[in-house]
């Protein structure tokens, strides 16, 4: 039914926004942190970043899926970076 449907859709809406929630705000903490501590803002915070949160993300399941998980974000967060910074 219809009701059933947007019942449905409004559970699966609040579960992405969530998990973009934790994502933004993981990658965002971390890469304040990276830059405070490297003392230069460029690139490679974000590729730091997208490392860490990426691996963080996937390591219950294992060394391999962490470091996919860290070169997917990381490259994720240079191209991106890339993009907006030129």
């Amino acid at each position: 039914s219809m009701k059933a449907t947007y019942a449905l859709t409004a559970k699966k809406s609040a579960s992405w926004g969530k998990n973009f929630l934790v994502i933004t705000g993981l990658f965002t903490g971390v890469e304040c942190l990276v830059e405070k501590a490297r003392g230069t803002h460029d690139i490679w915070n974000g590729m730091i970043s997208g490392c860490a949160v990426g691996a963080s993300m996937s390591i219950k399941s294992g060394p391999g899926a962490a470091a996919l998980g860290c070169a997917g974000f990381a490259a994720f967060s240079g191209v991106i970076d890339h993009f907006m910074n030129d």
